[in-house]
């Protein structure tokens, strides 16, 4: 059978092998001899920006986690007004990107804006703090995601059990959900560490001093690669432990709560008082993640609209959908090729390309686009080109950042279809392509689809891996979105925004539909 697949595993192959190329390239940058700008970070700032990392890291994965996790709670055991609603909307705060948030709170929450209004008083917060609140609530959606599919799935017998010993719903809470399902609320947790790590907008525009902030610092003002390179590789240190923490959670999370039988949880009926107590708190947590910032961007939409050239959004636009389209597609048609080798090979292979596909997405943006920086410098001085400099780097680096999530989500597809609709498709004598385009890929529709719309959801809020490989004259619309905020002309960010905003809010939407008809 292997001779069958010889031209998939030559694309599969030479993807790790750029994969590998990058991640030793920038290792090995690390054993050069360390400049002065190097220096004074390790003695005068490193320390400053590894404690804010991680109380930024922690108290964000915290926060997330208490408002996932109990959304989930009263959208699965409850039935309570507006709860349908509730649990479709809960959904929608991913489309905005969490910079997005940073710039409109940050306005509110200042004289003039509506939060100051209301208090009639400019409300001083920390910018440390201004962080937590907005990658909590912009970010709380993952934990609600897994824990929500959990509960769901495996928690129907644990619950209705206990109410039958006539426990009440706070002990139903704190000594049964919490503790089964702590490794589904674990894991969306870290997801949500991940994230915070990879975020260079929200950051740098309240000014809080992270890694992400001084390796964009020391590379565009300092012009030192090097010290650049060195902040990133401890940055990779730092993902690998999270990683490591996320599979050990999501092998337990497999293993545990396993019933004999799955079956859908009754939603419980409460009183009228615990029924308006839980639609406050849902719709509360809308009205801060969903309701506040869209109804911020439209008013400044409205006092913009005149000053606003919409040539350019226009031009900003089709390099976007550009990029978002034609690099989602180019990323399914590789992620079918690698999950479809990595299906027939030995466990070996299986594990090593796997691993190594889903790594980059879990590097931040600005990370990365140092490794590509130095990949293709090499890359150049090898075949005597200049290719570093065009936008071929760029499209380079979102295909292999974000290779990962289309890859994983096919080979999550893969593993629920098995493999015997292929060997009935082979034993009646069709070829592997013909198998692969004929059986195989329409069985997986559903997770193709999946997968090139979390791709794109990703790329249309990219902003760090743009900021930093983009040629000159070539902006997105996340670009611009920055560049307005960069000089405080956040009304006509308003625009872009609501565009970045829409467009995500479709895919989220066909996301949700495809789960709930699965």
């Amino acid at each position: 059978m292997k001779n069958k697949f010889g031209v998939i595993r030559v694309i599969s192959t030479f993807i790790i092998l750029i994969i590998i190329g990058i991640l030793i390239e920038a290792v090995l940058k690390l054993f050069n001899e360390p400049t002065a700008v190097w220096i004074h970070i390790k003695e005068k700032l490193l320390l400053g920006y590894t404690m804010n990392t991680i109380m930024l890291v922690s108290l964000s994965m915290l926060f997330s986690g208490m408002i996932g996790t109990v959304m989930a709670y009263f959208i699965t055991c409850f039935d309570f007004y507006g709860r349908k609603v509730l649990s479709t909307l809960l959904y929608f705060p991913l489309a905005i990107p969490p910079y997005i948030g940073a710039y409109v709170y940050m306005d509110m929450f200042q004289k003039g804006g509506i939060i100051a209004n209301i208090f009639k008083t400019t409300i001083p917060i920390q910018s440390l703090w201004m962080a937590v609140f907005v990658f909590t609530l912009f970010l709380f959606p993952y934990v609600y995601i897994g824990v929500r599919g959990y509960l769901s799935n495996n928690m129907a017998g644990y619950i209705e059990n206990a109410r039958l010993l006539r426990k009440n719903e706070v002990e139903i809470f704190l000594k049964v959900i919490l503790p089964i399902s702590k490794y589904a609320i674990f894991s969306g947790m870290v997801f949500v560490g991940l994230e915070v790590l990879g975020d260079f907008g929200v950051v740098q525009y309240l000014g809080v001093q992270t890694f992400a902030t001084a390796i964009f610092k020391s590379w565009i003002n300092f012009k030192d690669f090097d010290s650049a390179i060195r902040l990133s590789g401890s940055m990779v240190l730092v993902i690998l432990f999270l990683l490591v923490i996320k599979y050990k959670l999501l092998n337990k999370k497999q293993s545990s709560a396993t019933t004999t039988k799955t079956r859908a949880l009754q939603r419980r009926k409460v009183s009228k008082f615990s029924q308006t107590s839980m639609a406050v708190a849902g719709f509360s947590v809308l009205l801060l993640s969903l309701g506040l910032p869209i109804y911020q961007l439209v008013l400044w939409a409205l006092m913009s609209y005149s000053r606003v050239r919409y040539i350019n959004v226009f031009h900003m636009l089709r390099n976007t959908l550009f990029i978002s389209i034609g690099i989602s597609l180019i990323i399914v048609v590789l992620a079918i090729i690698i999950s479809s080798y990595t299906r027939v090979s030995s466990k070996t292979i299986k594990l090593v390309y796997g691993k190594l596909s889903i790594l980059p997405y879990a590097i931040p943006g600005s990370v990365m686009a140092m490794m590509f920086i130095v990949f293709f410098w090499k890359l150049d001085d090898i075949l005597m080109l200049s290719i570093g400099t065009t936008i071929l780097m760029l499209l380079t680096a979102y295909v292999i950042r974000y290779l990962g999530i289309a890859y994983e989500n096919l080979d999550n597809g893969y593993k629920k279809v098995g493999l015997k609709y292929h060997e009935a498709s082979r034993t009646l004598g069709e070829g592997y392509y013909g198998t692969l385009l004929k059986v195989d890929i329409p069985i997986l529709k559903p997770f193709i689809f999946s997968a090139f719309s979390l791709v794109f959801l990703d790329l249309i809020k990219e902003l760090p891996l743009t900021l930093i490989l983009r040629p000159f004259n070539f902006s997105t619309l996340s670009t611009q979105v920055y560049q307005y905020a960069s000089d405080e002309m956040l009304e006509e960010s308003a625009v872009p925004s609501i565009i970045i905003i829409a467009l995500s809010m479709i895919f989220v939407y066909g996301l949700v539909r495809k789960k709930r008809s699965k």
